[in-house]
């Protein structure tokens, strides 16, 4: 790596000071994205960011690259990564994510995830050559106005702890980080339960209300409650929308209950150590 490029732990910054250097390093990205710093706080508590292992990247004293590093147990996930547009194509790339795996390796995680938006070709060809290898595809939902149908029941809110804990004790979910319970009851927003079976996070973002997860107790699958709560939802929530955290398999249920698919998709990547 260039001598002139320095690598600094982000706890040296605030929030503020993170959400305006990513947003500046993110410039000219294949899809517009901007973060302010109460956003950039909310969003990377839930997703238990590590300061002291993310890493900003400074040349001359300017910050010119930035990756969010979050942790749990022995995982760890590169939530984030940006480098400046003067220093892309050049191989920075390539070098700064052998420092991230060297350390995360050495700290003793056994593994390492990250998402990659579908059509960012370079960067997809740049995380497979490092050894990550797609795991499941990842979508977003936005409501219509058009209403399916009555639902009958009735939406009671919870705690959000309740829905996790449910969540927890399920050992057949493979959820992405973003919708994984210990994300979930972190986030800003309300949790529902419909008939005492389905469950439904709503988050509050920039973009408006968020269905963040859904889920059914298994006994209980396959019997319309997930299509229920969707419309419910919908019909609570005005403009309601989704993460780009969904799990492809749960596309029609959403779809089902009144939801156009995003065009906006990601792949979910893995790398065992």
């Amino acid at each position: 790596m260039n001598s002139t490029v320095i690598s600094n732990a982000a706890a040296h910054w605030n929030s503020y000071q993170l959400a305006e250097i990513l947003s500046h390093c993110f410039e000219g990205y294949l899809v517009s994205f901007t973060i302010d710093g109460e956003t950039f706080a909310s969003r990377f508590a839930a997703e238990d960011i590590s300061l002291n292992d993310s890493r900003v990247w400074t040349q001359n004293g300017e910050p010119k690259a930035l990756a969010i590093i979050t942790r749990r147990g022995r995982s760890c996930r590169l939530a984030a990564f940006a480098i400046r547009p003067e220093l892309r194509g050049q191989g920075v790339g390539k070098r700064l994510m052998k420092q991230l795996i060297n350390e995360a390796r050495a700290r003793g995680d056994r593994n390492m995830w990250l998402e990659v938006i579908v059509g960012n070709d370079s960067g997809l060809a740049l995380y497979e050559r490092m050894g990550f290898v797609r795991q499941q595809t990842l979508v977003g939902f936005s409501a219509v106005s058009s209403t399916l149908f009555t639902a009958t029941g009735e939406l009671q809110e919870i705690d959000p702890m309740v829905m996790a804990k449910k969540m927890m004790t399920d050992a057949s979910l493979q959820l992405p980080w973003l919708s994984a319970p210990e994300t979930l009851y972190k986030l800003v927003g309300k949790a529902f339960v419909l008939n005492d079976v389905a469950y439904a996070m709503v988050a509050t973002a920039p973009q408006g209300f968020r269905v963040r997860m859904l889920y059914v107790e298994p006994a209980a699958r396959g019997q319309g409650q997930a299509k229920k709560l969707l419309t419910l939802l919908r019909e609570r929530f005005a403009g309601l929308n989704t993460a780009t955290a969904i799990p492809e398999p749960m596309a029609p249920i959403f779809l089902r209950s009144g939801y156009r698919q995003d065009t906006i998709t990601q792949y979910e990547m893995l790398l065992k150590f």
